[in-house]
């Protein structure tokens, strides 16, 4: 299990059309991981459950369909969008307590970091989620600091760290020296990507990196209140508050969710496949 965890997405997709059930397991495991850090960034984990779970049963449907490796990360990017565009796309903000945050409000838990973080920090946060914020101006308040984009993710970095140092969020992805290769990250989840183009390369990107994608989805409830104003005191332009979402946390299915689709979430591939006909009874 652990060498075939460590096979490319293509690999894995090959050795399951052949008939490897356990390459089909890992992948099936790795593309719900994606969908979910996906989801829960632009839709919040309440807001982007129903996409979620329309887009893996679509998923599970179609993939048979897919003849070539090369052809599969497009075919299922392309699904979990249809479903993410008719759930809003993308929400402004919101606050959405849940275990991930020890059902604390995001919002509270990233006002009290001003307590053991400089203000210029908080700002460049504050500023680097706020769309209304002009670019230009955000790119001069980033060059005392590194420059724009890596003074973000510096900004990014800290936060996460003082969070889980003083907060006891459980965060993973804590590096010392953050890459720059990941400088895209927070314009990414601030949504302010330069084109669909742009958003739709970073996310196929997240696919091959593992590491990113947890990035992204422990990090999507504080992503989503820093784009609802969670910091706006601290930011040279205030963005309007916006509306809170239901609270769940993070990496766990809803405990509501029925008994028979948490099993169906959790399987791989080739038993998704198998129950597919007894999902749509549902």
């Amino acid at each position: 299990m652990a060498g075939l965890a460590e096979q490319s997405t293509d690999e894995l997709f090959r050795r399951w059309r052949h008939g490897d059930a356990e390459s089909g397991q890992i992948m099936a495991q790795r593309f719900l991981d994606w969908y979910y850090a996906i989801a829960s960034c632009r839709l919040g984990e309440a807001g982007g459950r129903p996409a979620l779970e329309r887009a893996c049963q679509c998923f599970a449907q179609g993939i048979l369909t897919v003849e070539q490796p090369e052809e599969l990360a497009p075919w299922a990017h392309d699904l979990l969008l249809q479903e993410l565009n008719a759930h809003g796309g993308r929400s402004p903000g919101g606050d959405q307590p849940g275990r991930a945050t020890g059902e604390r409000s995001p919002t509270a838990l990233l006002r009290s970091a001003s307590a053991g973080l400089p203000k210029d920090t908080l700002n460049l946060l504050a500023l680097a989620y706020d769309q209304s914020f002009p670019m230009e101006l955000l790119t001069q308040a980033c060059e005392p600091h590194g420059g724009h984009p890596h003074a973000v993710l510096s900004a990014r970095y800290q936060l996460k760290r003082w969070l889980s140092e003083s907060e006891g969020v459980a965060f993973v992805e804590l590096p010392v020296a953050p890459s720059s290769d990941r400088a895209p990250l927070p314009l990414y989840e601030a949504g302010r990507m330069l084109s669909k183009a742009e958003d739709d390369s970073f996310e196929h990107w997240m696919l091959s990196d593992l590491s990113l994608c947890r990035d992204v989805a422990e990090f999507a409830p504080f992503a989503l209140a820093l784009r609802g104003g969670a910091l706006a005191a601290y930011g040279g332009a205030p963005v309007a508050r916006r509306a809170t979402g239901e609270e769940h946390g993070l990496f766990h299915l809803p405990d509501g969710m029925d008994p028979r689709k948490r099993a169906w979430f959790a399987a791989g591939v080739g038993l998704v496949l198998a129950v597919a006909a007894v999902w749509r009874a549902l």
